[in-house]
C-alpha cells in the first residue's frame, strides 16, 4: 500500500526524470526510491512546461519526445486509475493506493514514457467542449481542428445548408461537435477503416446523435452508396503528412493510415478534390499540410473551387474554406 501523494511524488519525477530501465526497478522494488523520497518535495518537483498543439512544428521537426506537463499528466493517470478528479487526489492524499491500482498505474506511466498518448491510455480526448472515446484505431483530435469546425458552422448557419459529408471521420470529433451545434443538420460519416468507424458510432450512440449521421466504410467517396447522395458540403481532416516525415515517436502511435498521404503528403487531398468537384459538391472545408497551400491551391482552381486559406493558432496554414465556381 501507497499513499496517493507519495505515489504522485514518484511519478512526477519518473516522467520528468526517471529513465526507464529504473522504474522497472522500482516496480518490483518499491525500496528502491523511497530511500530518497525526502527529496521529492511538493517545491523541488518538477514545473509543467506550456502545451504546444499539432501534430508537428514547421521549425522544430526532430523526432524527440518530451512530456512537457508531468504533474498534469501523472494526476490524470492517477485520476482514471482511481475513478477521480484532481481535486480529490488533493483532498484525499493520503489515502492509501491498493497494490493491484498501484501495478495498474506503473503499467501506463511506463507506457506514456514510451510514448503512448494520454489519450489512448485513458480514451478520452477532448475536443469543442465535448468527451470523445478514442484508441490506437483513430487519430487523437487536435485543438486546431476546431477551427475546421467553425469553418464549416459558418457555411451551414450563412447558407442554410442541413446535410454533410465528412470524408476519414475517424472518432467523430468533426461531425459529431458540428450536429451538437446545429439543430436540422445531419451528416454522412466516411472511412476507410471499418475499426473507426465502430469508434465513430460508438461516440454518436453516447452522445445521442446517431440518428442524425449515417456511417459508410468508402475510400474517399467511391462507396457506391456515396454516387446516390447530394450533399453541398463536404469535410475533411485527411491524411497530409509526406512518408517520409521526421515524426516523434508520440505521433507514431497513432494510426499511420490517418497520418501519411502520400510521397508528397498532398496525394490524397488533391484526389479527394477531384472526386468533389466531379460529383459538383460546392462547398469544401478541409485541413492541410503547413507546406501545401501553393500545390492545393494550384488543384482547387484546375477543378473549378475558389478558396480562402486560413492559418492555425502558430500562424501556419492549416486547412481552406472552398466554393465551386462553375
Amino acid at each position: 500500500m501507497i499513499e496517493i501523494d507519495l505515489l504522485l511524488r514518484i511519478a512526477i519525477a519518473f516522467l520528468k526524470d526517471v529513465n526507464l530501465d529504473d522504474f522497472k526497478k522500482l516496480v518490483y522494488e518499491t525500496s528502491f526510491l523511497l530511500t530518497d523520497i525526502n527529496s521529492f518535495e511538493t517545491d523541488k518537483l518538477p514545473k509543467d512546461l506550456p502545451k504546444y498543439g499539432g501534430i508537428y512544428s514547421k521549425i522544430d521537426n526532430q523526432q524527440s519526445f518530451n512530456i512537457v506537463s508531468p504533474r498534469y499528466e501523472a494526476e490524470t493517470l492517477l485520476c482514471f486509475i482511481l475513478n477521480m478528479n484532481r481535486t480529490d487526489l488533493h483532498i484525499n492524499a493520503k489515502k492509501e493506493v491498493s497494490d493491484f491500482d498501484k501495478q495498474r498505474y506503473f503499467k501506463l506511466l511506463a507506457m506514456r514514457k514510451n510514448g503512448m498518448p494520454l489519450e489512448y491510455l485513458t480514451n478520452r480526448a477532448y475536443f469543442y467542449d465535448m468527451e470523445f472515446y478514442v484508441d490506437e484505431n483513430v487519430l487523437i483530435p487536435r485543438t486546431e481542428t476546431e477551427i475546421l469546425v467553425e469553418k464549416a458552422l459558418d457555411i451551414i448557419k450563412t447558407y442554410g445548408i442541413t446535410n454533410f459529408i465528412e470524408v476519414g471521420v475517424g472518432s467523430g470529433a468533426i461531425s459529431l461537435s458540428i450536429l451538437n451545434n446545429t439543430d436540422k443538420t445531419c451528416a454522412i460519416a466516411t472511412d476507410i477503416s471499418k475499426k473507426a468507424l465502430n469508434i465513430a458510432k460508438h461516440n454518436a450512440q453516447r452522445l445521442d446523435m446517431d440518428n442524425r449521421c449515417d456511417f459508410v466504410e468508402s475510400d474517399l467517396l467511391q462507396s457506391p452508396y456515396l454516387m446516390l447522395q447530394q450533399c453541398p458540403l463536404l469535410l475533411s481532416n485527411p491524411p497530409y503528412i509526406a512518408n517520409n516525415y521526421p515524426l516523434n515517436q508520440e505521433v507514431l502511435h497513432e494510426p499511420h493510415i490517418a497520418l501519411f498521404g502520400g510521397y508528397k503528403g498532398d496525394e490524397i487531398l488533391k484526389r479527394l478534390i477531384l472526386q468533389a468537384s466531379e460529383r459538383g459538391v460546392k462547398f469544401l472545408v478541409c485541413e492541410i499540410g503547413y507546406d501545401q497551400r501553393e500545390s492545393v491551391h494550384e488543384v482547387l482552381m484546375k477543378f473549378g473551387y475558389e478558396a480562402n486559406f486560413y492559418q492555425d493558432y502558430s500562424g501556419f496554414d492549416r486547412g481552406f474554406v472552398a466554393m465551386l465556381t462553375n
